[in-house]
């Protein structure tokens, strides 16, 4: 493939996508072929945007000859239905995190995705931000010293501004496949096990609803977890209340990244040169400000997760993040849930 063109229906267009979807002006090699929305103006906006030739409201579309990937970012509802036929129907898909709303869901698309021999990888922004690279450095090269605790906190307020789950899937517990923590805190839950290449091995969780009874899932959840290394973690997601961090320590050091803007460090390792932060390492409190991660439609980023998606794809590469990678971050998701309603550690 690395010769062709690679023609792409982009299947949801609106809410987030918004924020990407330019970048596939710039994409080498990929070229939009269709873009469809259930929202036939919102496929049509997308469509003039992007220069596909053309807009539908019928996700069929997407599964006609010509097309040689699908990018489905639809409600997690539709996940596994629309990823399952566009495997089926010979197309490789990039798709929206999370994979789907349940392990068997996952096992489902990964089924079809065997049986069609296609590429199938899963969306995590997260990993756009050159920062997060940085990161995984400092703490797979040891330049933090032996890691021992991981903390992330993901909160906003949306979900006390949502309706019900009559106008709105995110407040629907079987469209979402939970709350706060299955949109949340996959993304901070895939980035602790990236980043230090440890595995889950023991998770503990609080789930509740306490500011949004217009949400039938939770919309706080505090989950606390044994890693294979030895250490520890925590991740937290609130759509009740406002705030974001992301902590690594280690005996040698610890790097803060807050809201999205702030990077603090104090250690010892010694200088430090990353793509994004240079630090002196001299036991020092060193602060970084503002590190802005970069745009989502940024198609010069060397990390944009759409652009190395297609590169693995012409490449015939392994996609940066995988359908399994996806189906264990769902599983996590669904052991933290049953932790939370049993009040028991699970494996």
């Amino acid at each position: 493939m690395s010769q062709n063109e690679i023609n792409v229906a982009l299947v949801g267009c609106g809410g987030v996508v918004r924020r990407y979807r330019k970048a596939y002006l710039a994409l080498p090699g990929v070229h939009v072929a269709a873009a469809i929305d259930a929202d036939a103006a919102e496929a049509e906006a997308a469509a003039r945007e992007i220069g596909a030739e053309r807009s539908s409201a019928c996700f069929e579309d997407a599964l006609q000859p010509g097309i040689d990937a699908v990018v489905i970012s639809t409600p997690n509802y539709l996940h596994s239905e629309q990823a399952t036929q566009a495997l089926e129907a010979g197309k490789h898909v990039l798709l929206q995190k999370p994979m789907a709303t349940t392990v068997a869901e996952c096992d489902h698309i990964l089924a079809a995705q065997a049986k069609a021999n296609r590429t199938l990888g899963i969306y995590m922004n997260l990993l756009d931000h050159p920062l997060f690279h940085d990161l995984r450095r400092m703490a797979r090269e040891g330049y933090l010293g032996r890691m021992v605790l991981f903390s992330a906190r993901l909160a906003h307020r949306g979900g006390l501004k949502w309706g019900g789950a009559e106008t709105n899937w995110r407040a629907s517990r079987k469209a979402t496949g939970g709350g706060s923590f299955v949109q949340l805190g996959v993304h901070y839950q895939h980035f602790m096990r990236w980043s230090t290449g440890m595995s889950v091995v023991a998770i503990q969780a609080m789930s509740r609803n306490v500011a949004c009874p217009h949400l039938e899932g939770d919309d706080l959840t505090l989950a606390h977890y044994e890693l294979s290394g030895g250490a520890l973690g925590e991740i937290q997601t609130s759509w009740c209340a406002e705030e974001e961090h992301i902590s690594l320590m280690g005996t040698k050091g610890s790097v803060h990244y807050r809201d999205n803007r702030r990077v603090e460090f104090i250690g010892e390792g010694g200088e430090f040169r990353g793509e994004s932060i240079q630090l002196r390492g001299d036991g020092s409190t060193e602060v970084i400000e503002p590190c802005i991660p970069p745009e989502w439609d940024d198609a010069q980023n060397p990390y944009n997760q759409h652009r190395q998606f297609f590169a693995a794809l012409a490449a015939s590469q392994p996609p940066p993040v995988s359908g399994h990678e996806g189906r264990e971050d769902v599983r996590l998701v669904e052991a933290c849930y049953e932790s939370a309603r049993q009040g028991t550690v699970m494996a």
